[in-house]
This record gives C-alpha cells, sequence and structure tokens, in this order.
C-alpha cells in the first residue's frame, strides 16, 4: 500500500517530514512502508509513541523489518523516534477500550489474508486506532478514506468485501466486532467524540 501522510493533523509539517524520514529507509518496494510511515509520523509528531497500538517488542520487529537501520541512524528528523523509543510507555486502555480492542483483533484475526508478515502489526494499529475521536484515516496520518481501503482490501479482502452498506469503516468494523461478539451494532469507543458523530448515528425519529 502506498500511504501519503495527511495534511490535517495538528502539526501536519512534522508528521510529514518524520514519514518521509522513515521512508528514507524503508525496505524497497514493501506495500505497507508506506502506511507504518504515516502511522508513526502521525504518532511522534503528537509524542504519542505508544498511540501506535503495537507493543514496544512489535515496534522494534516492524521497524527492523520495514525500516531498517532507521532507529540508529543519524538523521536529525528521526530524534524524536529514538527519544520516544527510549522513554516508551504502555498504552494503556481502560476496560470498555480494552474489551473493544480485544473484540476487533479477534474480528481482523479471523478475517485476516493468508501469507503476509505484517497484517499481526496492522491489526493492533487498527484496534487501537478505533479508540480514538477521529475519523480512521486522519487518526492513521493518512491522505484519505482510500488509503483505508486500500489498507483493508490487502490485508483483510474478504471482510472488506462485506461493507455493502458502505459505512464509514471505524463505524464498519465497530459493528463487524460486535456482530462477532454476538452482541448488537454500536459505535467505536473513540466515535461519540468524533465531529461528524450525529452524520453516522443520527438521532432516532420520534
Amino acid at each position: 500500500m502506498s500511504a501519503t501522510p495527511d495534511t490535517c493533523s495538528p502539526c501536519p509539517g512534522t508528521a510529514r517530514e518524520l514519514a518521509r524520514a522513515l521512508l528514507r529507509h524503508a525496505r524497497a518496494g514493501h506495500p505497507d512502508a508506506g502506511f507504518f510511515a504515516a502511522v508513526l509520523g502521525k504518532r511522534l509528531a503528537q509524542k504519542d509513541l505508544a498511540g501506535c497500538g503495537l507493543s514496544s517488542q512489535e515496534l522494534d520487529a516492524m521497524l527492523a523489518r520495514l525500516f531498517p537501520g532507521a532507529s540508529a541512524s543519524p538523521d536529525a528528523s528521526l530524534a524524536a523516534l529514538r527519544e520516544q523509543g527510549a522513554a516508551y510507555a504502555a498504552f494503556g486502555l481502560d476496560g470498555a477500550q480494552a474489551e473493544f480492542a480485544q473484540w476487533l483483533r479477534t474480528l481482523l484475526d479471523a478475517w485476516r489474508a493468508p501469507g503476509i508478515d505484517t497484517t499481526p502489526w496492522v491489526t493492533g494499529v487498527l484496534a487501537h486506532a478505533c479508540l480514538r475521536p477521529d475519523h480512521l484515516w486522519r487518526d492513521l496520518g493518512l491522505s484519505g478514506r482510500e488509503d483505508v481501503t486500500a489498507l483493508l482490501a490487502r490485508h483483510y479482502p474478504r471482510l472488506m468485501a462485506r461493507n455493502a452498506r458502505h459505512l464509514r469503516w471505524k463505524q464498519f468494523l465497530a459493528y463487524s466486532a460486535r456482530e462477532h461478539a454476538g452482541l448488537p451494532p454500536a459505535p467505536a469507543p473513540g466515535c461519540p467524540g468524533c465531529e461528524d458523530y450525529g452524520v453516522c448515528y443520527p438521532p432516532a425519529s420520534p
């Protein structure tokens, strides 16, 4: 997937710069390098590296796999990666968030495409991104919904094809995760804080 860092984050120039610095170390031709560079660029720019949704061990493995040399690079643009990596803190979740994240992980694991070694990392990123109050593509640092569509088509193609109603992806993933868990549909934990909550979940008619 070739994702483009977004232009709508609170500090887009910084996020873009960080993503581009990572891409200078990307393994040539890897289809997920753009996605992970955008995600990490956004998280680093917001001083929230742990919010990427990966454990410190998963993050180290992903960097070694997709961006070899980035962590040790003398590139000043990547100083934030070293600094925040050294102070990595666990991503704390309350009970409801942790429960939802587990439902979504279980769903994505059930529908993952075979043979793609980066999919577990994508699953971790998506499970945490759905906890935050923003459009999924924007939270991930991508350029638009089409980037999320391409990501899902690569890693979970049969699940993506089930979105016959063309719901927004966070809404679709939330509904699907709860359905898979045998529960009625409900928003993702981050949805109520989104600016478009009323569009996805309009008030019931009296």
